[in-house]
């Protein structure tokens, strides 16, 4: 994956960042390939290579680099290496990258001592995009696009597939595989009232504000950084809590232009409060009456 600048290249660089983290690493695996089940152990890792290398044009080499990459060591060896790439769009040459990749590792294999045989190389792909995934999974999808292949060719032709998963699109069965910092993050894509009620204590809390950051461009995410003490634990509902509290004060001060139960509305709505929360915040804040709380809210909602 090439280096990019600007917004996207510091959206990649929050995921890879977030994904690197150990135990975001061994959860993601043990939550997706092993359904919840406790196979890999964060003590058992090592980091992976990241950087691979191919023939360009003529004579020139070029790299590649993943983006997390570890291996799972037992008895001083490898058991396997573990590879995760995050895409917020949708590539439909995925597989094609992903062969490159996973490629490169074997090629690495075949030079190497044949002492303990061949490890396996397992890449997932995360796609934390608001789509869910609609190209190609396997370069035969790719070849058969816009080729007609020969019936005898079929058995021929290399199938290496790439596995999917639509962070955003999770059912709930898979989401409660996750305990940790990923099902903050999963949550705060799908299901924010769980987010809030769950009460987790973060354990990568300046990771999971960037990670939330680059999935929703809320700067608040970025300013909650601040906030924080070095090795201080925080739950998501503290630091929301914190945020919504800045954002009324904000919204108040704001809104004795236009008025302050518009401004307080308008900074619910901000911080995903829903209706009723906001008549709740016009009641708490400025005394309004049930009545008038709703009238309110509905007239700037």
């Amino acid at each position: 994956q090439e280096n990019r600048g600007g917004t996207m290249g510091k959206k990649d660089r929050a995921e890879k960042v977030f994904v690197g983290c150990r135990d975001v690493f061994v959860e993601l695996i043990n939550g997706l390939i092993y359904e919840g089940k406790w196979i890999v152990r964060e003590e058992n890792l090592l980091p992976g290579p990241t950087e691979s290398f191919y023939n360009g044009e003529g004579d020139e080499i070029r790299n590649q680099f993943r983006d997390c990459s570890m291996y799972e060591m037992a008895e001083n060896r490898v058991h396997t290496l573990y590879n995760l790439e995050n895409q917020s769009l949708i590539d439909e040459r995925m597989p094609l990258r992903c062969a490159g990749y996973d490629g490169a590792e074997y090629r690495k294999q075949y030079k190497e001592s044949r002492e303990y045989g061949v490890y396996p190389v397992v890449s997932l792909v995360l796609n934390w995009g608001e789509r869910p995934w609609n190209g190609a999974k396997s370069i035969r999808e790719l070849v058969e696009k816009n080729r007609f292949i020969e019936k005898r060719l079929e058995d021929y032709i290399g199938n290496s597939k790439i596995h999917v998963f639509d962070m955003r699109f999770l059912n709930s069965e898979v989401r409660e595989r996750f305990q940790g910092d990923v099902r903050i993050v999963l949550d705060y894509l799908s299901d924010r009232e769980s987010l809030i009620n769950r009460k987790q204590k973060m354990k990568n809390p300046e990771e999971v504000m960037r990670m939330l950051y680059a999935l929703s461009k809320d700067t608040r995410y970025l300013e909650s950084i601040e906030f924080m003490e070095e090795g201080e634990e925080k739950s998501m509902c503290d630091l929301l809590d914190e945020a919504e509290n800045r954002g009324i004060a904000k919204g108040r001060n704001e809104g004795r232009a236009e008025g302050e139960e518009q401004g307080i509305v308008k900074a619910c709505k901000a911080f995903g409060i829903d209706f009723e929360g906001s008549v709740k915040e016009l009641k708490e804040l400025l005394g309004l009456g049930e009545e008038d709380a709703v009238r309110s809210a509905r007239l700037y909602w």
